[in-house]
């Protein structure tokens, strides 16, 4: 076989592995649970990455409220569960297997999770730090700006983020509303 053919084989196989690739993830965003948490947005871009806002789940404590079950100030990796609201979901526990989460809240999803809270102060304000392997909000730059711009200044929880947990419980970005307005990802 000739070094042209080989080269064109190659680029078939790695065309259609990567169609494999995003076939499977929107399957898999498609089918999933749908999950909405509050969010932040950090910095919006990155010459490198292109145009983007930086999400972060992070979810204030009401005053007085206990740390979920499982967690404290150390990060740790395990299986966080949520139960859902009329608006977002909220944590309600964490734990190192899937089977015990669920008895925590009826969705649960893979990721690292850690609670502070101001121990001089039991009803002042704590915090569940989140990171559910979603960081990013890619757009095109009218787009990203627009998010960034609607986050900018905004209360905590004027912004939500739209997840999908798949079967394997992972967490996979769907979209993000800001104002009302659902922005979801498309291929478009």
């Amino acid at each position: 076989m000739s070094y042209p053919v080989r080269i064109g084989a190659v680029a078939l196989l790695l065309v259609a592995l990567l169609v494999g690739l995003v076939v499977r993830e929107t399957a898999a965003r498609t089918q999933g649970t749908e999950l909405r948490l509050t969010m932040q947005a950090l910095d919006p871009r990155d010459l490198l990455t292109g145009h983007y806002a930086a999400l972060d789940f992070g979810q204030a404590l009401p005053l007085g409220a206990a740390c979920p079950t499982g967690l404290g100030p150390e990060d740790k990796p395990g299986w966080i569960a949520f139960t859902p609201g009329p608006v977002t979901a909220r944590v309600t526990g964490f734990a190192a297997d899937r089977a015990s989460a669920a008895r925590l809240g009826p969705i649960v999803a893979k990721g690292k999770a850690s609670c502070w809270r101001d121990t001089s102060d039991l009803k002042g304000p704590g915090r569940v730090a989140l990171d559910l392997g979603v960081r990013r909000f890619h757009a095109d730059q009218k787009r990203a700006e627009a998010v960034e711009a609607a986050l900018r200044g905004r209360e905590p929880g004027a912004a939500i983020g739209v997840l999908s947990v798949g079967k394997d419980g992972k967490p996979r970005l769907k979209g993000v509303i800001i104002a009302g307005q659902r922005m979801d990802l498309d291929w478009k």
